[in-house]
């Protein structure tokens, strides 16, 4: 029962994502100006791009994850704590793991990063963050619960 719940919320993940996607690139565009303007698309883009490819890795990986807090059939956790772990960890895994690679050379490199996603996803920061945040606290909640029981 709890492969079948996680298989399904996989799936909805998969079909879904690309049609919340458009509808907040729509809804949030990115700002128009930011303070890394002056780098250029190319250079912003030659400095960022593999995090990105990282980050969108790390997401698949916060994913898949739950799957390790099953521990046999007889006693599956709690459904709806490893169903908010599910969204939470494609949230914090790879935001954790930006931080700690941009954060060392300051929290300018942590913004600009921010700048390219912005960019190159094509929806505003600041509903990125609006987004993220709660996801990623149920993650973290999601997680304790999980530990816990």
């Amino acid at each position: 029962m709890v492969w079948s719940h996680l298989i399904a919320s996989s799936l909805a993940s998969l079909v879904l994502t690309p049609l919340v996607m458009m509808a907040w690139q729509r809804l949030t565009p990115p700002a128009d100006v930011s303070e890394f303007d002056a780098l250029g698309s190319a250079a912003l883009r030659a400095r960022n791009k593999y995090l990105d490819y990282l980050f969108t890795i790390l997401m698949f990986v916060g994913l898949i994850r739950p799957f390790a807090f099953i521990r046999n059939a007889s006693s599956p956790p709690d459904d709806l704590a490893l169903f908010g772990l599910d969204f939470g960890l494609m949230v914090d895994l790879p935001v954790a793991v930006i931080a700690g690679m941009t954060l060392p050379y300051g929290v300018s490199r942590f913004r600009e990063f921010w700048r390219f996603y912005e960019t190159k996803w094509g929806i505003s920061v600041m509903a990125v963050a609006l987004v993220y945040t709660p996801i990623g606290l149920l993650g973290i909640a999601c997680t304790a619960v999980l530990l816990l029981s």
